[in-house]
């Protein structure tokens, strides 16, 4: 009887812990494996505040007006006239110019840029690409403000003769600004050069349709 009652005891016990122990095994089972933490989304670039500051003031559709002073090249100076679109580019991190003119020369002139600020050296850069410009295109220099007028410094070549030009934007309104350019063998011997004046395109009115 104490044997059977031993054997019934015992084998009790062992399908409890039988019992037990597959429990524990459906729960390690069912638990969820762990799993690596997913890698933080890439963060879009914003635009600096130097950047919206630039296409604020400066995109949209312009009409411009040219003159240019006595040179070796138009003794007599010249004027012309043309547009110019500004246009903001991708991600409002760059701003695009598409601008075209004639008379000043007695012919036609058409030229494109792309400018961007450049945290690095703390300034607008850009390329520039004119119908004039023998290599086709150049960097034209570093743009910073100084005070109210944005003032860019370019150095190259003409003629074989090295080249500084400074431009000068200034005169902001809400529908105009200007440019003035002046050039010479260096930043100490500038001597005026072109004035070429922006003026808000009006919008293009829509056309009516005939009935």
């Amino acid at each position: 009887m104490k044997s059977i009652l031993r054997g019934t005891i015992v084998g009790a016990l062992v399908a409890i812990c039988w019992t037990a122990m597959v429990g524990q095994d459906n729960a390690m089972s069912a638990k969820p494996k762990s799993s690596k933490p997913a890698p933080p989304a890439m963060q879009m670039p914003k635009p600096a505040p130097e950047m919206t500051k630039l296409i604020k003031m400066m995109s949209g559709s312009w009409m411009v007006t040219e003159k240019a002073d006595p040179s070796p090249m138009m003794p007599k100076g010249g004027t012309g006239k043309g547009t110019a679109k500004l246009t903001v580019g991708p991600g409002g991190m760059s701003m695009m110019e598409n601008y075209h003119s004639s008379g000043m020369m007695g012919g036609n002139f058409s030229g494109v840029g792309t400018f961007w600020w450049d945290p690095k050296v703390q300034a607008y850069r850009g390329v520039w690409c004119d119908s004039m410009t023998p290599a086709g295109c150049d960097g034209s220099g570093t743009t910073k403000w100084e005070g109210d007028n944005l003032v860019g410094i370019m150095e190259g070549e003409m003629n074989g003769q090295k080249m500084t030009t400074k431009f000068t934007y200034s005169n902001w309104t809400a529908n105009s600004f200007v440019m003035t350019m002046a050039s010479g063998p260096d930043a100490n011997s500038l001597k005026p050069m072109m004035t070429i004046t922006y003026t808000k395109a009006a919008p293009a009115k829509a056309e009516k349709s005939t009935p």
